[in-house]
């Protein structure tokens, strides 16, 4: 289940990890990109735990003020397409109090088929749409939401080395980007390896 207390514990743990990671984030986004995702959501991610007052039973609203912070703190393509995801997770949420399994799966699919519509990116570019598709196909089958995302987004990346990056900037430097984890899937799995 999924409430509005179980989700400001999360966003806390999830700002503690982003503050220990953010300059790691960085460097290997640095690598292909603009070396700013740590940052990214770091802000993002500080900005939602100074709102936690403006949280209510309804998890409808507390998922429009995390896409808000999101907007607020970040101009780069990635903390968009958060603040996207949220949006429409929001949507999908209005009025509810809580969240059982089903719907919690929603949530991640909201999230993953925003991604690839915003970020016009398809399964299999390697980008952190191919973990997010991940954690649904673990969680249809686990009862236990943390195993199953640490599992899923670990599997993620393992699945796709070797595998050149196929959207975005990366896209510039071929097949360098082989030996290289996409920087959100690395995120992901970084930030939820430590649940």
């Amino acid at each position: 289940m999924l409430n509005k207390d179980i989700l400001i514990q999360i966003f806390r743990k999830l700002l503690d990890e982003a503050k220990k990671a953010h300059d790691e984030l960085n460097a290997i986004d640095g690598k292909i990109g603009d070396g700013d995702l740590g940052i990214t959501i770091l802000h993002g991610l500080e900005e939602i735990n100074l709102n936690f007052d403006k949280f209510s039973a309804d998890m409808g609203n507390n998922f429009m003020i995390c896409s808000q912070a999101f907007v607020k703190k970040s101009g780069s393509s990635f903390g968009t397409l958060v603040a996207f995801s949220f949006m429409n997770i929001s949507k999908l949420l209005k009025g509810k109090n809580s969240c059982n399994h089903a719907e919690i799966i929603k949530i991640f699919e909201t999230g993953l088929s925003t991604i690839l519509e915003r970020g016009k990116t398809n399964l299999g570019d390697k980008t952190i749409a191919d973990s997010l598709n991940s954690i649904v196909k673990k969680l249809q089958n686990e009862k236990n939401y943390t195993d199953a995302i640490k599992e899923a987004t670990a599997e993620a990346l393992n699945d796709f080395k070797g595998r050149k990056i196929k959207i975005g900037r990366a896209r510039m430097f071929e097949d360098k980007t082989k030996d290289i984890d996409d920087p959100g899937m690395y995120a992901l799995y970084l930030l939820c390896s430590k649940f």
